[in-house]
């Protein structure tokens, strides 16, 4: 059976390019789902052309000769040809533009984090219901096929035995001392702080690795944090959590932009051996190597798909929307509320505060 799904992406940045480029890749593929890009919104025309552009965005070869339109925000939310909205923004924006989208009819994939904080995406969530729309929030890495491996390996054949501890860490040299003030990774009014923007992630392996379970069913657990404030901005560029699970496992979990991180970003220790992952990118999935008590590699797995990733997730999307789910199992809602009340105890207990938590 062939799906058909008709996009609208919001924003023209980097990441809504490295969406866009799988959908893309996807349809040259001739799957049996079709993602064609209707609209991109932008803040001007001449942005969003050269988006296409950049792209490759050519409807003959691989968006089934649709041409899509660039609109204004406002032009994006009413156009009746989308079906569902990709918003690739900064996450300060995400609340307002999902509120246009869902209140436009719209279903909605929403980038991570999904919003500032858990109050704000209790407010998304209850909307998408009351409109009866599928609404998810954008964490890729769930979905990528090394974690569904990954996941196989070490909860079904238990290939590293029991599970001790975790490692994971997203880290990056953003040289924040030359970086002004005012810029998005420094700007308290944007919700700047590595913790939002990065430290999700080392919170998803911990949710992924150390609890086989998601959303409202989570197993207990406990954690520790200290986030190190900027004299200057404010704002945290270094984060370090400790969770402990109701069954004694811990993971150790952090995030920078001082300094590159380590190159297996990820390492699961159990007690028949350890697990390590690696990438170009911590939040990309595609590639880890399991070794058993004496060291020696045991089993390999390389996603060679030349995806960036976001396929999978879409692809999610297209079923359920095509099943008339309003949520996804794999990134439930309640998961969603989880990591951001997490998040929030976090900030919380460190001191950080944004304009929108009052």
């Amino acid at each position: 059976m062939t799906i058909t799904i008709n996009w609208g992406i919001l924003g023209a940045g980097n990441i809504s390019a490295q969406f866009v480029h799988d959908l893309l890749l996807n349809n040259s593929r001739q799957t049996e789902i079709r993602h064609i890009v209707k609209s991109i919104g932008c803040s001007s025309k001449e942005k969003g052309e050269n988006f296409i552009q950049s792209v490759k965005l050519i409807p003959e070869t691989n968006n089934y000769g649709i041409s899509p339109k660039v609109e204004t925000y406002s032009q994006l939310y009413a156009n009746p040809e989308v079906n569902i909205v990709y918003i690739g923004t900064p996450h300060n924006f995400h609340k307002n533009q999902a509120i246009d989208c869902l209140n436009n009819n719209k279903h909605v994939l929403c980038e991570k984090p999904l919003t500032v904080n858990k109050k704000e995406a209790i407010e998304l969530i209850n909307l998408a219901k009351s409109k009866n729309l599928f609404f998810m929030e954008a964490m890729w890495t769930r979905f990528f096929p090394a974690i569904t491996k990954l996941r196989e390996k070490v909860y079904q054949e238990k290939v590293i035995g029991d599970i001790h501890r975790l490692f994971a860490d997203l880290s990056y040299n953003s040289d924040i001392t030359n970086v002004p003030i005012t810029h998005r990774i420094r700007d308290k009014n944007l919700a700047a702080g590595s913790l939002l923007d990065i430290g999700i992630y080392p919170i998803t392996y911990s949710r992924i690795l150390l609890d086989d379970k998601v959303g409202q069913n989570h197993s207990k657990f406990d954690y520790k944090s200290f986030l190190t404030l900027d004299p200057t901005d404010g704002i945290d560029h270094l984060c370090s959590i400790i969770v402990k699970y109701e069954n004694g496992t811990h993971g150790l979990l952090t995030c920078s932009e001082f300094i590159d991180g380590p190159k297996a970003y990820v390492r699961l220790e159990g007690t028949k051996g350890w697990v390590e992952m690696y990438s170009d990118n911590p939040a990309r999935a595609k590639h880890f190597k399991i070794f058993n008590k004496a060291g020696e590699e045991i089993f390999e797995y390389k996603d060679e798909s030349g995806y960036n990733g976001f396929i999978y997730e879409a692809n999610a999307c297209a079923i359920d929307i095509q099943s008339g789910k309003i949520e996804n199992d794999i990134m439930p809602h309640d998961e969603t509320l989880l990591v951001m009340d997490i998040m929030d105890q976090i900030r919380k207990d460190n001191g950080l505060v944004y304009d929108q938590d009052l």
